[in-house]
């Protein structure tokens, strides 16, 4: 099988699971198998979702998630970027703050939630400040790893050219962290994005989270509304995901991973 066989069978997989999923939504709820009161239909759902997306008050509501989302992922994620490189390249930075470093990550960012409420009420502010204290810690980790794993053979070899400073760091270091920085951001993105919208459910701040808020609160009648806007946040994640894996593959299709990837099939 090639690799162009092995991509669409994967794709063609793909459909065929959503579309059973679908179907089985579909034949659950008109066998009563579940209370149409707190389980809307297939056809119900996506009939909202269409009229929905007509709506601009959905897309408003879209851009104010990815508002806060990209704010918080920009500023956490390049302060993790220039964090983790200095320590990374410090060992006695590292061996200092390292401890903190892995004892805030296990902080939950749902626990200090009312903390920036409080600070900051249901505003932008603190969509932005929760998804940057999330993804901070562990691109923060990641990023000192990816620095830290340059390989014995490629770091004498840099000692034996005299490489020093910047043109060490550019031909050497990079090179090295640049796929644990990039897998980092990645993982980072959802994870953020998750955030915005634990942020706007439980915070009241404007966004997707809000919508399935008020949704909810309106009665069953306006259940279908809930789990359209349900749909679409979790489409939002899919485009998240694919863009950044996206850009990923193309900003490292040098890196040996990569072309072992494609070399797979992957």
């Amino acid at each position: 099988m090639t690799v162009g066989d092995t991509r669409w069978f994967k794709v063609t997989a793909r459909v065929v699971v959503v579309l059973a999923v679908l179907g089985g939504w579909e034949y659950v709820s008109a066998s009563g198998a579940l209370d149409a009161s707190t389980f809307p239909s297939m056809t119900a759902t996506v009939t909202e979702l269409v009229r929905q997306l007509q709506d601009a008050d959905l897309w408003s509501a879209v851009g104010e998630t990815m508002r806060g989302w990209s704010l918080g992922l920009l500023i956490g994620g390049s302060l993790a970027i220039t964090v983790g490189t200095l320590l990374g390249l410090n060992r006695f930075a590292y061996l200092s703050v390292i401890p903190v470093v892995e004892f805030l990550k296990t902080v939950p960012v749902i626990a200090i939630l009312p903390l920036a409420i409080v600070v900051w009420g249901a505003t932008l502010e603190m969509k932005v400040f929760l998804v940057a204290f999330g993804v901070f810690w562990p691109l923060t980790i990641q990023t000192i790893y990816g620095v830290r794993a340059v390989d014995p053979v490629v770091r004498d070899t840099a000692v034996v050219l005299r490489l020093r400073g910047l043109r060490k760091f550019w031909t050497v270091t990079l090179p090295s962290a640049a796929p644990f920085v990039a897998t980092g951001v990645r993982v980072a993105a959802a994870v953020g994005l998750i955030l915005t919208i634990i942020a706007e459910l439980i915070g009241g701040a404007e966004g997707l989270g809000l919508s399935i808020l008020t949704s909810v609160n309106a009665g069953p009648d306006r259940l279908p509304a809930t789990y359209a806007y349900i749909l679409v946040t979790g489409a939002a994640g899919v485009a998240v995901t694919s863009a950044f894996a996206y850009l990923e593959q193309r900003l490292l299709h040098w890196h040996e991973s990569r072309r072992n990837l494609v070399a797979r099939g992957a």
